[in-house]
């Protein structure tokens, strides 16, 4: 068992997080909030170092999530993101290397890149090498925590790796993500009844974005503190389908225009919905890969006949 501060760790992400690093390691939580379980915590803001700096004293490693998400872009300008991502992002790995931790976990994001309409893919599929060029303030930060991340690398006493979460798929969103997503991509859409507690997106979510499940980010994360000499990254977290019935190269050509260069054209040909993003590096450096497809996410929350649509999910989804 390891020492391990999980900043963020009250969050949604940071929940899942929590969840699947706490039944094998000692952790606790650096957040503003309160985390909902009973683990140690620290109630402080990540732009506060000395109502923080407690927290890292005797830790082994620590798992950075703590930031404002792309969500908070209605709630907070973009001084305050580059303030919260940027800053506080500084001062949580500042201290991390005071307090002699050995392994940093930094969470990223695709958004790091921008892929999008003003700046579609180069290649498929997108590796780590692929450029950045992000607008939007959360990209934006999250570029430059990553820049951030590389500085402190460069001291080579602290291990740091980081990771690149694409949209990550909490359950209470599913229903939803797949409704609003028929409107663009077509049905099916779901049969059950949407319950009151689950929330989705206000925002269509483009078919090729790729996504990821709660369960299986918080797997990449633990593997990233337990595997050995994982290496720096940026490491993609992805499902390997995406979460539209329809091909991924359809979809790309839809919402991109022509395709781009295709490096590893066996990659779709044995699987046509495959992710755009290559996870088969962050496979070998952390060990770490996926185990939920689209289909079984839906079987999970919905039964088998979750969908409106005679066909099976194995057939929709392959």
């Amino acid at each position: 068992m390891a020492r391990i501060l999980v900043t963020g760790g009250a969050g949604r992400l940071g929940r899942h997080v929590v969840a699947e690093i706490a039944p094998h390691h000692e952790v606790t939580v650096l957040d503003h909030i309160a985390p909902a379980s009973d683990l140690p915590s620290i109630q402080a803001s990540i732009l506060d170092r000395d109502a923080m700096a407690p927290a890292f004293t005797g830790q082994e490693a620590v798992i950075h999530l703590a930031a404002h998400d792309a969500d908070a872009a209605d709630r907070v300008d973009e001084t305050e993101f580059l303030r919260t991502n940027v800053e506080g992002t500084f001062n949580v790995f500042y201290l991390a290397r005071r307090a002699g931790v050995r392994r940093f976990v930094h969470c990223s994001s695709v958004a790091a890149l921008n892929i999008s309409h003003e700046n579609p893919p180069e290649y498929l599929p997108i590796d780590q090498n692929h450029p950045c060029r992000p607008t939007g303030a959360y990209g934006l930060s999250k570029q430059m925590g990553e820049q951030v991340a590389r500085r402190f690398a460069m001291f080579g006493d602290m291990e740091i790796v980081c990771l690149r979460p694409t949209l990550v798929v909490y359950d209470w969103v599913v229903h939803t993500l797949i409704t609003t997503s028929a409107t663009v991509d077509g049905p099916p859409v779901p049969a059950v009844p949407k319950k009151p507690e689950w929330q989705g997106y206000d925002e269509v979510i483009p078919g090729s974005r790729s996504w990821v499940s709660g369960f299986d980010a918080g797997r990449a994360f633990r593997a990233a503190v337990e595997c050995t000499d994982p290496g720096f990254g940026p490491w993609f977290v992805a499902a390997t389908d995406n979460h539209t019935h329809l091909p991924t190269l359809q979809l790309v050509e839809r919402e991109f225009g022509p395709l781009p260069e295709d490096h590893a054209p066996e990659r779709f040909a044995a699987d046509p919905r495959a992710s755009i993003y290559d996870i088969g590096p962050t496979t070998a450096a952390l060990g770490w890969e996926p185990r939920e497809r689209w289909a079984e996410v839906i079987a999970r929350l919905f039964g088998p006949d979750g969908l409106d649509d005679p066909r099976p999910l194995e057939e929709l989804f392959p």
